[in-house]
């Protein structure tokens, strides 16, 4: 509020215009908290007007202007709403009581032409239905206005022919929800331009016209209309949230399916990348294998030598022939043994690594399933907090609209406390010039108009002590109530503190046991690989099981690209379905309002033609009552096909999402298979 005063200020220095000096003890009170600028009750002079005029044309954070009762002459209404046409912030607009004549019509007209922010309009309590040609003015703007929702027209003087521009304004008019016309002069003539503008008008759902004059049968069938426009809302609005949440679903449900595309490649990489190492360490462990039987053939090279040169010493040495044969079979016969010791050890190494490879196989399969179920315990546990979470935001939402409600009943009471200090003043004053006045003509009579004077003086001041007790009371239950409020939330506050501490207490043990089981599971899996690491198997066993990995690879990434199709082919079908449902319902609608017109009709000429044709009434009242009773059966028909639709497509989401959920557990199990 300190900008807006500023800005006033300056202006009006600008403009060399003294301040009102109510204005500015307005100002003063008043805040912007809630963007609600209040003048209300204030007689506003043209000078100030031309000022407030400059100040409307700025964007400030006001949102509602309230000027009821402030008695604007036609040139204040007009410099006003000048300035507003410009605004592009204010949504909400007061004009309660200001006994609008020609040119306010005329500036109201120019405004709404203008203005394409404003949301609501207040003028109650006004004169503008007298002149035809200025509420003409202020119709053609309010047709070609495309943002005002709520308009307020009680007690303008507006008679048939003011009824018949505005009807015809409501027809051009597309965006108008709420319209109050209660207690003018409409009659049967503008009841029924009313009525047949509502008929062709589908944004209109809410109307008052009591004490219009009109007859009842106009009244039902402006009702039936207005019930029609607010029955094709709420369908439209429930159509366009399913449609949301459907494609939400649907996002929601692409986006997961590519996350376990991406962790199943991931899964995919890191299998590969293990297979690779494992295949690394059987090369090396095949090399070095290599390597000691090089050194064993060596050996025996070298025996072999040493056996040509026994042979050679043989022919030299004919007595040794004998030793040196038998040293020689004894050598032949040890080395045999050494090579079947050699092929056994070598047959009973290859058993042991095939058991142990089934078995870190099993443990590896074990592991996954163990961190699979781990990760879901994870998600649950975040879903409960986010849950948590939000019903913690509306709890403290609630609490910051009770603040501003209990804000908002001080405001009033001190406004209250404020108008009955100066209807005292008010009073007193009066009071006084009275006295003044008697004491000026009855000079005569001194002695008995002081003691009346006295009197009356007592009892104002009897009067004024009751009022100020009153004001004390009032102050008090003030007190206790602010005082009640303010522990009621302190309660409030240490409640939901201890709901959070003990539900962060759960989530922190929770948390810490789940990261215990995770710290096991990374332990055995540091133990698997290392037993992975010392495993030893042969290089044509690992190509053969790479070559089977990547071949069904491949498999499964078609069978995965297959089921992306069909079911992108399948949410196309639903759309389509959902499409043709939505223009089912359009139609049924349409076919019910048809009905509805025909029945206004049928009533209108009934009504017309009942003291020429008493006898025919009878049974035409018949005919009435048949169609009605066709228009409930259609209505449940209509009602009961609704619900058939809404448990359809229910059926519809859950198959798609246990589908869906189908879809999801698929690709997780593959590597598990594999």
């Amino acid at each position: 509020m300190e900008e807006f005063r500023s800005l006033y200020l300056r202006l009006c220095k600008e403009n060399s215009i003294d301040p009102q000096d109510s204005i500015l003890a307005r100002l003063e009170k008043q805040t912007l908290d809630n963007g609600v600028l209040d003048l209300s009750n204030h007689t506003l002079e043209l000078s100030t007007c031309a000022v407030l005029s400059k100040l409307f044309a700025y964007d400030l954070p006001v949102i509602a202007i309230i000027l009821s009762d402030c008695m604007l002459s036609e040139e204040c209404t007009k410099q006003l709403l000048s300035g507003l046409a410009k605004n592009t912030v204010v949504k909400e607009l007061d004009l309660r009581g200001n006994n609008l004549r020609r040119m306010g019509a005329e500036a109201l007209g120019n405004f709404l032409k203008n203005n394409h922010t404003i949301e609501s309009l207040a003028l109650e309590w006004n004169a503008l239905g007298i002149w035809e040609v200025s509420f003409a003015a202020f119709c053609d703007g309010l047709a070609a206005n495309t943002s005002l929702q709520k308009l307020d027209l009680r007690n303008n003087q507006i008679d048939h022919a003011a009824a018949q521009e505005l009807a015809l304004a409501i027809r051009n008019n597309s965006t108008l929800r709420k319209l109050d016309l209660g207690w003018n002069n409409a009659g049967l003539v503008g009841g029924r331009a009313l009525a047949d503008a509502l008929q062709k008008n589908r944004s209109v759902n809410e109307i008052r016209i009591t004490g219009n004059n009109i007859p009842k049968d106009i009244v039902s069938a402006i009702e039936t209309s207005t019930l029609c426009n607010d029955d094709r809302a709420q369908l439209t609005t429930s159509t366009l949230n399913k449609t949301k949440t459907l494609n939400q679903e649907i996002e929601f449900l692409k986006s997961e399916k590519k996350k376990q595309m991406i962790n199943f490649m991931d899964d995919i990489e890191m299998t590969r990348s293990q297979l690779d190492a494992t295949n690394k360490d059987s090369a090396n462990k095949i090399s070095h294998l290599q390597q000691a039987l090089e050194e064993r053939k060596a050996a025996l090279n070298a025996l072999r030598a040493k056996l040509d040169m026994c042979e050679a010493s043989l022919t030299i040495s004919n007595q040794k022939s004998a030793d040196q044969n038998a040293l020689l079979e004894l050598c032949r016969k040890d080395n045999q043994e050494l090579v079947k010791s050699y092929d056994t050890q070598i047959s009973r190494e290859r058993e042991d690594h095939k058991k142990e490879k089934e078995l870190l196989q099993q443990s590896l399969e074990q592991t996954q399933d163990n961190l699979s179920a781990a990760e879901g315990k994870i998600i649950d546990l975040e879903r409960k907090c986010k849950f948590q979470n939000d019903q913690i935001l509306l709890l403290k939402e609630t609490i910051t609209q009770a603040k501003s409600e209990h804000r908002i009943a001080l405001a009033a009471a001190d406004e209250r406390l404020a108008t009955e200090r100066r209807r005292l003043h008010m009073e007193l004053k009066e009071m006084e010039d009275i006295n003044n006045q008697e004491k000026m003509k009855l000079h005569s009579d001194m002695a008995s108009s002081l003691k009346q004077a006295d009197d009356k003086v007592e009892r104002t001041k009897l009067s004024k002590d009751t009022l100020e007790n009153e004001i004390a009371e009032l102050k008090a239950k003030f007190a206790q109530e602010r005082l009640d409020h303010d522990d009621s939330i302190r309660l409030l506050r240490k409640q939901l503190k201890d709901e959070e501490k003990f539900q962060t207490d759960q989530l922190q043990e929770k948390m810490r046991s789940m990261t215990s089981d995770k710290a096991d599971l990374q332990k055995r899996v540091s133990n698997l690989s290392l037993e992975l690491s010392e495993t030893q198997a042969n290089k044509t066993a690992s190509d053969a099981q790479l070559e089977g990995m990547r071949r069904t690879i491949d498999g499964l990434q078609k069978v995965l690209s297959n089921k992306d199709d069909e079911t992108d082919d399948k949410i196309a079908k639903v759309k389509k379905d959902f499409e043709k449902r939505i223009t089912y319902f359009e139609e049924e609608t349409s076919k019910m309002g048809n009905l509805r017109e025909k029945v206004v009709c049928l009533e209108t000429r009934l009504a017309e033609q009942a003291a020429a044709n008493r006898e025919t009434i009878g049974e035409r009242e018949k005919t009435i009552e048949r169609l009605s009773g066709i228009i409930r059966t259609m209505e449940s028909n209509a009602a009961i096909a609704r619900e058939d639709e809404a448990k359809r497509a229910a059926l519809l989401q859950s198959a798609i999402c246990s589908y869906l959920q189908g879809v999801k557990s698929g690709p997780p199990s593959s590597p598990i298979k594999l």
